[in-house]
């Protein structure tokens, strides 16, 4: 799952990188998706299990149009559980 869904991102334009990210007191790093100049990173630490890379992953492929990528119907599932609902729309 981790590897379909790196080279997806990959191909969605993403820089995937892992990384050890420092603990230092009173700061909490967390993995996700952050803007480095004109490139889109995820940056991931080495530290999270299997599950925690598959949401972070998943987290970031949410706000992207995963039509353009090849996916199992399963990961599509998982990525369409973490978009976030269409907002409602005002009546007139």
């Amino acid at each position: 799952m981790i590897e379909d869904l790196t080279r997806a991102a990959r191909e969605l334009g993403f820089e995937v990188r892992e990384e050890e990210l420092l603990r230092e007191v009173g700061y909490r790093p967390r993995s996700g998706v952050c803007r480095v100049g004109e490139r889109d990173v995820i940056l991931m630490d080495r530290k999270l299990s299997g599950p925690e890379r598959v949401e972070v992953l998943c987290a970031a492929l949410a706000d992207r149009d995963i039509e353009r990528v090849f996916l199992s119907p399963a990961l599509r599932a998982l990525i369409g559980a973490r978009k976030p609902p269409p907002a409602a729309m005002a009546e007139v």
